[in-house]
Formats: C-alpha cells, structure tokens, sequence
C-alpha cells in the first residue's frame, strides 16, 4: 500500500520521520525509507525499553531497536546506544552515557525543524513512544507527582507531562526557525489509554472500556490542530464531526494541492486491496456545516489475545451518532473491559479493578445487541437494541455487507533469520528479507 509520505514527496515536499513506525520491516519495501520517507529515527516494534532500547531476546541475549536512516547511512544507530548500566532504576550511572529514549527523539525532532531548507516545503511525521509502556519516565518529572500514592498513575502522569513539555518544544523550535507563520500540527492519539489492568496506569474516564476495547474509551481519543497556517477564527473551536486517523491521508492531500484522482493507491489496487478510506475532513474542521464521513468503520480481530495474528473483522459501526457493536463469533461476541474507572483511576483507596476480566456480550439479536446514542450517551450506559431494532437490524446487515471487502493479511509465523540478521547487526533489529 502507498502511504502518506509517498504521495506528499511526490508533491515536492521534505520527508521527515521519528520515532516508532511498527508497520512491517521484513523487507526494506516495509521500512519508512521505502513508505516516501527521506530519513528516519526511531524503533520497529510496537515498543521498545526507554533506556537500554532492549525489544525482546535472541538466545537469550536482548537485541536493541533504534535504527538511523538518511541519505548518508541506514543501519542500527550504534552511536546513541546508553551504557550497559542505564536502566529506569539506575538513571545516573557513573561515566556512563544514559539518555532517556524520548529525549534522543526529540533531538532529531528539534534538529529537523530548525534545519530544514525553507524553499520547499516540510512533511515531519513525529510518532512519539510516549506514553505506550513500558511506564518509565526520568526521575526528575516522576517527582513532580510524587503527591500521587499508586504508582502506575504517578508514571503515566508524568509521562504525559514530558508529552506537553515537547509540544511545547516543538511550537518553539517552528517559531526560532521562522516556520510557525505557515505550519500546521496536528496532534491526535492513535487508542484510548490502556486500563487492562491497573499496572497499565492509564484512564479514560468519563468513558468506558480502554485500548484493546471497542467502547469509546477504546478509540475515540484526543486531538487537535494548531500552527499559523490555522485561520484565526477556527482557533479555540471544538469539532464534534466523526473522524477517523485514517481520513487525514485525504486531508493532507488536499492540503498539499493534490488532486482526488491522485489520491488513489494504484500500488494497493494493483496488488488486489480494497480501495483506500479516507476522507478529506478539512472543509468540516473549517467549519463548513455538515459530516466528514457518513459512516465509520470500526475494526476488530478473531485474535484472542491482544496484538495476536486473526482474521480482520468488521466490529462495529458509527452512523449518524449511533453506534453498534458486534462482538467476534468465535469470542462468543465478547466486547472487552466493558467498566467505567473513576475520575482517579487507578488509586490505593480502592479494591483493585482489572478491566480485562469484565467483558459485555454484543450479539446479533436485539436481545442482547449492543446499540448505543453516543452522542447523547457516550459512557454507552443504555442500549438502544431494543427500543430500535430497524436502526440495529439495518447497521447490523451494513456490517457484514462491509464485511465482504476487508484484507486480512497474512502475517505469517516467526522467522528465526530475523534473530539471525540481528546477531549480525551488532544485536539490532532491522529487515533481513532481500527482496
């Protein structure tokens, strides 16, 4: 498939990425470099470990994941690497280097600003690890929330702060780089905070459920735009349009002056994917009355364990403020962490609260369908099934007729050629298929 990055540096723009990119890296046709990217830092997995960047083991010896690519050098990037002492526990080892990882993202974030060349335009996609565990922070800002007594919140609080204090550092580099004037940031998360189990620290309160789950606290997450090139009169507006991540393919073309014919992913078409689904969603964030999208797709998995390889499925469905949910057959209909926390989630006042063991049958049957009004009842407290079994019979065939168009990829197993490309990587992760 083509991404973004693609079709905005065909547009003559710089390229520009940092930080996790977790889509694939077998081949180098799956790395950033190969998606429309001219340089890149950051990790291939979901995650990695802030201060020793170990992602899991080959022989039992930890393989590193951070990996530089620019016009000069690709491979893994040796020179960033902490001292073998460095760890959340020991931040200040003696004549040791330790730098926490997102600090060594933000360098390469504040350098790309305040190094571009203004004569063309500038692409940077910043995919921050924060605040995905594993929860570590520098002890400096984990003080800050010492007057927290749970631990697991005092970490995610304060890693939600270091987010802030590089926003900040963003809009100031923009503005001493003199691209302020005409840049626009948009910032957004990618799922809602992950409440499993209280270690995880996080909390969507008022909202039920959390990552992994198809209830709002699941996917309908935080965003906003700003920067110069946003009209003085949207800024402070509240947009309540449904939006998905996935629309602003489309509106960065827009954006970058592209046609709607180029928009089409020749690439993806030709190797037999749907078509994309996207939607250019400017015209509403400028206020222009009316919806983004009519209806919103939401995706689930025959996986049972989260993150684990199944079938793709068609979990749910968002239409005109209403929302259906439809649990996999083969989890006997199971929607996940069907709880509300508390404002103060988790905490020690409390009896220990683990989200993952609670879940709610969404079948097919008025009965015991799940069809919500999440406009007027986001905590999605009362089903609507049935007092309107139409409206939940007709999202419910929309489903499937969708569901006759999805791709489930065939991930395949693991490879033990990784573990051994990464050996002679210097213990790195990186692509180990020629292609």
């Amino acid at each position: 498939m083509t991404g973004i990055a693609e079709k905005l540096h065909d547009a003559g723009y710089t390229t520009r990425a940092i930080g996790k990119w977790d889509i694939g890296m077998a081949t180098e046709a799956h790395s950033p470099w190969s998606r429309g990217y001219e340089s890149w830092l950051g990790y291939w997995h979901h995650s990695n470990d802030y201060w020793t960047q170990d992602e899991t083991s080959c022989n039992f010896h930890p393989i590193k994941d951070l990996w530089r690519h620019n016009a000069t050098y690709s491979g893994p990037a040796l020179d960033l690497q902490n001292g073998p002492s460095c760890t959340q526990d020991s931040q200040f080892p003696e004549n040791e280097k330790c730098v926490f990882e997102e600090d060594i993202l933000m360098d390469e974030v504040q350098r790309v600003i305040r190094s571009h060349d203004t004569s063309t335009p500038l692409f940077m996609f910043y995919s921050m690890h924060l605040v995905h565990m594993p929860l570590q922070i520098k002890e400096q800002l984990l003080e800050e929330f010492n007057f927290i007594d749970d631990k697991w919140r005092q970490l995610m609080h304060a890693m939600v702060y270091q987010v802030d204090i590089n926003v900040g550092l963003i809009v100031d580099a923009l503005k001493d780089s003199g691209l302020w004037d005409n840049a626009l940031v948009v910032f957004h998360s990618d799922n809602g905070g992950e409440i499993m189990a209280q270690l995880c620290g996080g909390n969507n309160w008022p909202l039920r459920g959390g990552k992994f789950s198809n209830f709002e606290g699941g996917i309908r997450v935080n965003g906003f735009i700003t920067g110069g090139y946003l009209p003085t009169e949207r800024r402070g507006q509240r947009v309540e349009a449904i939006m998905s991540v996935a629309d602003w393919y489309a509106t960065y073309a827009h954006l970058a002056g592209l046609q709607e014919e180029d928009w089409e992913d020749t690439r993806a078409a030709a190797a037999g994917l749907p078509p994309i689904d996207s939607h250019n969603c400017w015209p509403v964030l400028m206020g222009v009355p009316g919806e983004c999208r009519e209806e919103l797709p939401i995706g689930d998995t025959s996986s049972v364990k989260p993150n684990g390889d199944g079938d793709t499925l068609v979990g749910g469905l968002i239409r005109n403020g209403y929302k259906i949910l439809v649990g996999a057959a083969n989890k006997q209909y199971l929607v996940g962490q069907d709880v509300l926390t508390a404002p103060l989630w988790p905490n020690t006042s409390f009896p220990p609260l683990t989200p993952e063991l609670h879940p709610r049958v969404c079948g097919r049957t008025v009965e015991n369908g799940c069809l919500f009004n999440i406009m007027d009842d986001p905590q999605e407290t009362h089903s609507l099934a049935t007092e309107k079994p139409a409206l939940f019979f007709d999202m419910l065939r929309r489903i499937d007729e969708l569901q006759e168009t999805v791709y489930s990829p065939i991930r395949g197993d693991k490879d033990p050629e990784a573990c051994e490309q990464a050996i002679e990587n210097g213990y790195y992760w990186g692509p180990w298929i020629e292609t």
